[in-house]
């Protein structure tokens, strides 16, 4: 098994275009994205200095700014946010209350908030078969042998060398990463190579999961399929080199907590 963690760069906003002479300048808001550990999701918007806009399942809190020791508090529309550095706390507020006395929720921002990969045999893992992973150096053509071409495809990916890895698909696609902020891939052992049509198959399970740019976590399993030539007179060198023909993966509901 290989476990392959990727840290892309979110795409910040580009800055807007200058006005025609006479107009005044549409200015960005930018919007941070933070991970709380109960796994929500929250967005913060600070339009200015005495305001900010919460956006957190669907609905969206106005909140001004309020006396704090530290850091700077926000409240409002029944909720405390209160951010230090990086972090937030997220807090219900009573009406009869300046300051929560709920400690509320850690929020962290998403590239700190790593997903857990899941465990063997369950939804999105990996088969929980106990058979150990073969160390040895494989041999050509074994089903060996394309479980690590399914591990160089992911540790192509996450060195952002998708050009190299689309020279091991089958159909040469490269692998748009720009939606991706983290992606871990843990690979399986190999199933059996099978015959068809003077062709060699043979699947390896996977399991994928990490973060979307919006914070969101992700998890889908199942497995790569790969296809090589037969051991026929003539088939060339590269006829005989196991390609990835498919990614047959399900998408699965993934729970992840910020780490403390």
């Amino acid at each position: 098994m290989v476990v392959v963690p990727l840290i892309l760069a979110a795409c910040n906003p580009k800055p807007s275009a200058p006005s025609p002479a006479g107009k005044v300048a549409d200015v960005l808001v930018p919007v941070t994205a933070y991970v709380c550990e109960d796994g929500r999701i929250v967005r913060v918007l600070l339009p200015d200095r005495d305001s900010a806009s919460l956006t957190l399942e669907g609905s969206t809190y106005r909140l001004t700014t309020a006396v704090s020791g530290s850091g700077t508090r926000y409240t409002g529309d029944g909720l405390q946010w209160w951010s230090k550095g990086d972090e937030g706390m997220l807090a219900p507020l009573k009406s009869t209350e300046e300051i929560a006395g709920d400690p509320g929720v850690r929020c962290v921002p998403p590239s700190r908030a790593p997903v857990a990969p899941p465990e063997p045999g369950t939804p999105g893992g990996l088969p929980d078969d106990r058979t150990p992973v073969d160390e040895r150096p494989a041999r050509a053509g074994s089903a060996q042998a394309a479980a690590t071409v399914v591990e160089t495809y992911f540790v192509l990916i996450e060195s952002g060398r998708t050009e190299d890895a689309a020279r091991l698909r089958k159909d040469g696609m490269r692998q748009d990463l720009g939606s991706y902020l983290t992606l871990g891939a843990q690979v399986g052992a190999p199933g059996r190579v099978t015959a068809a049509a003077g062709s060699l198959y043979v699947d390896v399970p996977v399991s994928i999961y990490g973060r979307y740019t919006s914070g969101e976590a992700y998890l889908r399993g199942g497995k790569v399929v790969l296809r090589r030539a037969d051991d026929h007179a003539g088939a060339s060198a590269d006829a005989l080199r196991w390609r990835i023909v498919q990614f047959q993966l399900e998408t699965y509901p993934s729970a992840s907590r910020p780490t403390r």
